[in-house]
């Protein structure tokens, strides 16, 4: 019984768990392109006055 258990929780281990569509990671990575771009605009912003 245990055996099977073990044998089940390894194959469970070896699924890739990537729950997050295309559409999502590129939203999250232009959400973070542009904070970055809203830090550096400020950060001008700030030096210049």
């Amino acid at each position: 019984m245990s055996e099977n258990r073990r044998k089940r929780r390894k194959e469970e281990r070896k699924k890739p768990q990537n729950n997050i569509d295309k559409k999502d990671k590129i939203y999250g990575i232009l959400a973070i392109v542009l904070l970055f771009l809203i830090a550096t605009i400020l950060v001008i912003i700030n030096a210049f006055s």
